[in-house]
């Protein structure tokens, strides 16, 4: 899958925010972001998350929520704390915004919401 880079706004619950570019990555599982800019928008970690790295490592990274904003859609997101590296945006932020990537055109397209099952229908009432 080809990557590609989009805008975004994220905002740490201090009220320090930050316009950065994140690289999609939808083999991510979660939003990420340096420790550098987790410092500048006082990201609070609120615990420990294992995770396994493109490499296949396994290590344990420090997870917070931050306020994401892309493409006139706002939610918080969980959002893993990585030593280094790229801002990534994964699947979860993605979902969450009812956004995927479109890799051939390199962009962020709107999708659909998906429930598994349906509440049973009620029965209908004819009137005699």
């Amino acid at each position: 899958m080809g990557l590609f880079r989009v805008s975004a706004h994220l905002t740490g619950p201090t009220g320090q925010n930050e316009t950065v570019e994140l690289l999609v990555d939808t083999g991510a599982t979660f939003l990420v972001v340096p420790r550098a800019l987790a410092e500048r928008l006082e990201l609070r970690p609120t615990r420990m998350c294992p995770i396994q790295t493109a490499g296949g490592r396994k290590e344990t990274w420090p997870m917070a929520e931050v306020r994401l904003r892309l493409d006139g859609q706002e939610v918080t997101t969980p959002c893993l704390i990585a030593a280094e590296g790229p801002a990534l945006l994964g699947a979860v932020a993605l979902e969450s915004l009812l956004l995927a990537a479109d890799p051939v055109a390199r962009r962020l397209v709107p999708v659909e919401g998906f429930v598994g099952s349906s509440p049973p229908r009620s029965p209908v009432h004819r009137a005699a």
